[in-house]
């Protein structure tokens, strides 16, 4: 008797876990749409990252409590470090058709790269935002990722507020699969092998120093870097 009870218990704290997981979705920021490529300059692409900020992640705080001390009191009108990363990955058509009558497989054509945008505070509205990228034209170019219109193979992108991931809808394209199985597969094996075209796809405020946008404070770029 104890032990069926224990496992009702179990199966009431696993049900209120993965609905409260589930309905935290897009809660607090959401896609506003597809990631975007297109020439910036002769020598830039800009890779946009649409986004929008629902809440902030901290407002039921002040329905149930007002700050007594500075460090807890803040405008819930903006939000304050906002990373967005993204890992995006093309295929290499020109070493594609160079080895067309070899055995390889697409996947081993497939070029990964990852970048990621500080915002210091960001104001809370239902405005779409956009993380924008640059990434080199030349190389675009050399390893023939399209001709006039660039579209990738898939990308995966994160979202942090306040240091937190927040669960995100549509995070992951690739391809035409749907299949979380294989969406989280693709993600791992962006994570895994960005890392050595680390430097490429970098934050468009890094490139244009006027690259700004209203209602938010961008991370300036290390000096020297």
């Amino acid at each position: 008797m104890r032990n069926k009870a224990f496992f009702i218990y179990q199966c009431i704290v696993f049900g209120f876990t993965s609905f409260s997981l589930n309905s935290q979705i897009d809660q607090y920021a959401k896609i506003a749409n597809k990631v975007t490529i297109t020439a910036e300059t002769d020598s830039w692409l800009k890779v946009s990252v649409p986004f929008n900020i629902i809440t902030h992640p901290r407002i039921e705080s002040l329905r149930t409590s007002r700050p007594s001390t500075i460090e807890e009191a803040f405008n819930p009108e903006f939000v304050e470090d906002v990373k967005v990363k993204l890992y995006i990955c093309f295929s290499n058509d020109f070493k594609k058709k160079a080895l067309r009558s070899s055995k390889l497989i697409d996947s081993q054509f497939y070029q990964y790269y990852s970048g990621e945008i500080d915002f210091r505070t960001l104001k809370v509205d239902r405005n779409t935002k956009y993380a924008n990228f640059m990434f080199p034209a030349a190389i675009a170019e050399r390893d023939e990722f399209g001709s006039g219109y660039i579209t990738p193979v898939g990308y995966a992108i994160e979202i942090h507020l306040e240091g937190i991931p927040v669960e995100i809808s549509n995070a992951i394209a690739f391809e035409k699969y749907r299949d979380e199985n294989t969406l989280q597969k693709f993600k791992q094996q962006a994570e895994e092998k960005s890392g050595i075209n680390k430097g490429v796809l970098v934050p468009a405020h890094h490139i244009f120093p006027t690259y700004f946008q209203k209602g938010a404070y961008l991370f300036p770029p290390i000096s020297g870097n």
